[in-house]
């Protein structure tokens, strides 16, 4: 019995596709089958090759029954018709909005292609049990990463929604060793106001100590001078 999660690569920067099925094909779980027609052969492909999995990229401008499609629109028609059909995207556009629109139309994973193979194999696997994945690069930039895999959440939210704008320029001074004092006369607030974002910092990033809250702001990439 041939166990074999079968994986197409819809992508038309050929030197690309050939590059990521090689490295795909070296894992034994994997059966790569080479996608090499026209988009509006795809149902026939489909069917004669039982595939389980399309890794799609979202840049695509391809032509289905003389209208355009992009990778979105190619997204949502494969997960319509061939519900049990998984879609993992596959961008150079790795923003929050991007693969919100992606998990929208139906599909199943996001993986950056700034992130290694290794990240689309994590998510062929884990989209194939039945969960969602996002890969780290995208993940960072999110605060509700977890949440969302697990599914308790229905969206992806940006890192940037986290800190409010006041927040922000307090967490930037705290950065810079600034005690509360300080910072309340550099922004001509009150010591009380400056505590009350402290704490807000603290709650939002859940965390217990400065040392904890920079090792987040960091992490998530919160651009601090």
């Amino acid at each position: 019995m041939n166990n074999k999660i079968k994986v197409a690569y819809i992508e038309d920067q050929k030197v690309v596709k050939e590059g990521v099925n090689f490295l795909l094909s070296q894992y034994p779980f994997i059966e790569v089958i080479d996608f090499d027609c026209e988009i509006d052969k795809i149902n026939k492909f489909i069917e004669e090759h039982k595939i389980n999995v399309f890794i799609l990229d979202l840049q695509l401008q391809i032509v289905k029954e003389k209208k355009e499609l992009n990778g979105f629109e190619l997204c949502e028609l494969i997960r319509t018709k061939f519900p049990h059909i998984l879609v993992i995207a596959h961008s150079m556009y790795d923003d929050v909005a991007s693969a919100n629109k992606v998990f929208k139309v139906g599909g199943t994973s996001f993986v950056s292609k700034k992130s290694g193979h290794v990240e689309l194999v994590n998510a062929i696997k884990q989209v194939s049990e039945g969960g969602r994945y996002i890969c780290n690069e995208l993940a960072r930039k999110t605060k509700n990463a977890k949440r969302f895999i697990r599914g308790d959440d229905d969206s992806l939210k940006a890192i940037n929604e986290t800190f409010t704008k006041a927040e922000k320029s307090i967490l930037e001074k705290i950065a810079k060793g600034y005690s509360t004092k300080q910072i309340a006369q550099q922004l001509g607030i009150s010591e009380k106001t400056v505590e009350t974002h402290r704490k807000n910092l603290f709650v939002k990033a859940e965390v217990k100590n400065v040392a904890e809250l920079m090792a987040f702001a960091y992490s998530k990439r919160i651009f601090i001078d």
